[in-house]
């Protein structure tokens, strides 16, 4: 027991990297790539973070591999914002002070544009590979089993991906939404009967272990999948991305309209999200890598002093007004928004653990993937 959770931290831990890794650093890589484009100075690029293992200057930049393999960082040449009031503090061409606003607001949220381009990616990817949902109508989804959550009544009763949902509690199963409906009828012991290969089993649940478990089986759907052309997983890639926004903004904006606090995912959550996206397969865990990639974007480009949308801002003020923002007011901003940041993220991990511990929440019943465009 002991080794196999060890086994389970150190595979959580390193899908901790596989995931966050590529975004963080596809999101410097992104900065990186407009510094060298608008003429900022970069002095070093650096992949992961503490100790640094090797580094190589080529020109003006130093590049370096670091011993904590977590992200990475761009630093550029220069401040930020330079007062210049007394004309003997002028930034030097290559420092990021002296460029024109609208280089400085590219700079600043091409980061989080990479992010959405390595979500892009993965959509249009995986729906060459994979193709799109054949079919949302859970009336006409077989009940084939994907994915078992560990602990939960169907893994308890020995039902594994792959099996065929036959029978609750004597009633015929014939497609996804019959394993939903048969489910909320449960209210004592019951029979679950699934099919492996030519051999149908049918094991005995109790209605104790069914509630423990949050009243679920705990089983999600098998996609049926359609292959599509290039020019269709071009178009599901933005779409997805389009959805994905869309559904979050919305989801946050009815919440404060509703004067409820908005349901938000701390460092805690997103480790719980990884880890237990590790047993659902590689195409979900891919999938995963997208959505967080473009979460990560989507929340850089609030306007939130120290995030990237909180410099996006003060740049185009300064495009609007003609005047860059003084460094006192900078000064002044940031910290009112570090302070809003850290309150937020105290607020996600509460959140997180009240998740974690309460009862689990119902599970989809089919890939999360968008819903097709109509």
């Amino acid at each position: 027991m002991l080794v196999s959770k060890i086994l389970s931290f150190l595979l959580t831990a390193v899908a901790v990297l596989v995931v966050l890794s590529p975004i963080i650093l596809i999101h410097e890589f992104g900065h990186f790539i407009m510094c060298r484009l608008t003429g900022i100075r970069v002095l070093e690029f650096s992949f992961g973070l503490g100790k640094v293992l090797w580094s190589k200057k080529r020109g003006r930049t130093k590049y370096s591999v670091r011993a904590v393999p977590f992200g990475g960082f761009v630093n550029p040449a220069g401040e930020m914002f330079v007062d210049n009031k007394d004309g003997k503090h002028a930034p030097k061409s290559h420092e990021f002070a002296s460029k024109k606003w609208w280089q400085k607001f590219l700079m600043v949220i091409s980061g989080a544009t990479m992010n959405y381009v390595l979500a892009f990616a993965i959509f249009t990817g995986l729906a060459l590979a994979a193709g799109r949902l054949a079919e949302s109508d859970l009336s006409k989804i077989p009940p084939a089993v994907d994915t078992v959550i560990s602990g939960m009544s169907a893994d308890k009763a020995g039902v594994r991906q792959g099996d065929r949902i036959v029978r609750i509690n004597g009633v015929q199963i014939n497609n996804w939404q019959n394993v939903l409906d048969e489910v909320k009828r449960i209210n004592g012991d019951f029979t679950l009967s699934y099919q492996r290969a030519d051999e149908i089993m049918n094991i005995p649940v109790k209605y104790s272990d069914f509630t423990a478990a949050g009243s679920l089986l705990g089983i999600t759907a098998k996609p049926v999948y359609k292959k599509v052309t290039v020019f269709s997983a071009i178009s599901a890639g933005a779409y997805q991305c389009w959805y994905w926004t869309k559904f979050s903004l919305l989801s946050i904006y009815k919440s404060l309209a509703a004067k409820k606090a908005p349901d938000l995912a701390g460092p805690v959550g997103i480790v719980n999200i990884i880890h237990k996206a590790v047993s659902t397969g590689v195409m979900d865990f891919i999938w995963l890598i997208g959505l967080l990639s473009l979460a990560v974007g989507m929340f850089n480009l609030f306007p939130i002093p120290v995030l990237d949308g909180g410099y996006a801002l003060m740049f185009l003020w300064e495009g609007v007004s003609g005047k860059a923002p003084t460094e006192k007011f900078v000064k002044k901003c940031l910290d009112a928004g570090l302070v809003l940041l850290i309150l937020l993220v105290f607020y996600a991990t509460v959140g997180d653990v009240k998740r974690i511990i309460k009862k689990p929440a119902a599970q989809p019943a089919a890939a999360e993937q968008a819903p097709e465009k109509k």
